[in-house]
């Protein structure tokens, strides 16, 4: 027997240290950035799978603002064919616009030019009117006596006649030459006012050429708004996917230091894992030694409990640490309570309540700390007791169970032993208290 008893203390001294261990390591992971040292390796995971959705989102809107970017620079290049097309008829219109203005110059050059004709022309004609009227007048004056002296001043009749119709002649010539001269500044008229309808049709198509350009100036000037908004728009775009880039990279860094601290931990658990495994086995060697079977399994069939005014009792007498309390826990409902502490490994886990044993599974052997599922949904070994009321209890993470099912068990009877078995992260009972089959908060009842 007294073997026995420092074969225990021995056992709960490793215990002890193990999880000293364990917790010295686990604080010992520190980040200048994120304080997340204490952490446990359930929350440094479901950390890094927050960031893992975030860093999936940013990727999406990179991806987003990048097609947008490439939409705007798609979008910038059929303005500029546009503006390249408007300003080439600009240069089209420009050169209609200057062979008008010479057409119209030369045209001014020849109004200008048949001005001056007219203006000769018309000089012309009145001098020689003037020279007419003189000898009109003349001939008025001295009557019959000119040509009389015409007559008599002839050498013969022949000469006569010849005089005569030399003076007919002259009156004639100076009337054909003045019609010459009125029909010919009819024709400069004439061809003026050719010339400056021509012009005036110049002037209205100079015009409207003026109107296309100014026209096709404020097209330009609108695409060249366009174009300026676009750029805004795809600058501002590129900007948010810089920002977002800069964000999943911290994001990756942070969760490779995530990575890196569980990787951390994933060691120490390996550890303290291995080192309880050897515990066991000389644990065992020691029981077969002393002829016991199994020191998991020793212990009295029933423990002492307080019983508390709901009428139910403490399932682990003699630990009372709280590791984890019932509610929100990783983003999701925490049904239960974990109840931990140094040397709880193999101790009794005791019915809360007398009622009827309506479910058992033992079907895991990883009776070890680990940071994710290996069996029974999580719960690893468990034990689930019917109780009057609608009332069940659930006890887990058991490394082995002494009851089945359709066993009627009284309050405070052993129903297993505390183990880490299923998704459990250090040796400890997770104790659920349920009404009619939903999950109720364990303190309002133990």
């Amino acid at each position: 027997m007294f073997k026995l008893k420092m074969l225990k203390k021995a056992v709960t001294f490793v215990l002890c240290t193990a999880m000293a261990v364990n917790f010295v390591a686990m604080q010992g992971f520190k980040d200048s950035n994120k304080d997340i040292s204490a952490k446990s390796i359930n929350e440094l995971q479901e950390e890094r799978k927050q960031n893992e959705a975030k860093i999936e989102e940013l990727e999406n809107q990179i991806a987003q603002y990048e097609n947008d970017a490439a939409k705007e620079e798609q979008y910038q290049q059929t303005l500029s064919s546009q503006i390249d097309l408007i300003q080439q008829n600009i240069l089209s219109i420009d050169t209609e616009l200057a062979q008008i203005t010479a057409d119209m110059n030369t045209i001014q050059t020849n109004i200008d030019n048949l001005n001056q004709s007219i203006i000769d022309q018309q000089a012309e004609i009145d001098k020689n009117i003037e020279i007419f009227k003189e000898r009109l007048c003349a001939m008025y004056v001295t009557g019959n006596d000119s040509l009389a002296l015409a007559v008599l001043g002839s050498s013969d009749f022949y000469d006569m006649l010849s005089r005569m119709e030399m003076v007919n002649s002259i009156a004639a010539h100076d009337e054909e030459l003045v019609e010459t001269l009125k029909t010919e500044i009819g024709n400069l008229e004439t061809s003026k006012s050719s010339l400056e309808t021509e012009k005036l049709s110049l002037e209205v198509k100079k015009e409207q050429q003026e109107t296309r350009k100014s026209e096709k100036e404020a097209d330009i000037e609108q695409l060249n708004t366009l174009m300026q908004k676009s750029k805004d728009e795809k600058a501002r775009l590129e900007l948010e996917a810089s920002n977002a880039n800069k964000s999943k990279e911290e994001l990756e860094e942070e969760n490779n230091r995530i990575k890196a601290q569980e990787d951390e931990i994933q060691e120490q658990i390996r550890i303290a894992a291995e080192e309880e495994r050897k515990r066991q086995e000389e644990a065992k060697k020691n029981n077969s030694n002393s002829g016991s079977t199994n020191i998991i399994n020793q212990g009295p069939s029933f423990v002492d409990t307080s019983v508390a005014a709901s009428g139910f009792a403490w399932p682990t007498p003699g630990f009372y640490y709280v590791s984890s309390g019932y509610g929100s826990r990783w983003g999701r409902l925490h049904q239960g309570i974990d109840i931990a502490g140094g040397g709880i490994s193999g101790a009794p886990a005791v019915a809360s309540k007398s009622g009827t044993v309506i479910s058992v599974s033992c079907p895991c052997t990883h009776n070890y700390p680990k940071s994710g599922n290996c069996c029974g949904n999580g719960y690893g070994n468990y034990v689930i007791i019917a109780h009057d009321g609608g009332y069940s209890t659930l006890y887990g993470h058991l490394a082995s169970a002494c009851v089945s099912v359709g066993d009627t068990v009284s309050q405070g009877q052993v129903i297993g032993y505390i183990g880490s078995t299923g998704h459990s992260t250090g040796y400890h009972l997770h104790f659920e208290v349920r009404l009619n089959g939903v999950a109720q908060n364990p303190r309002n009842y133990v």
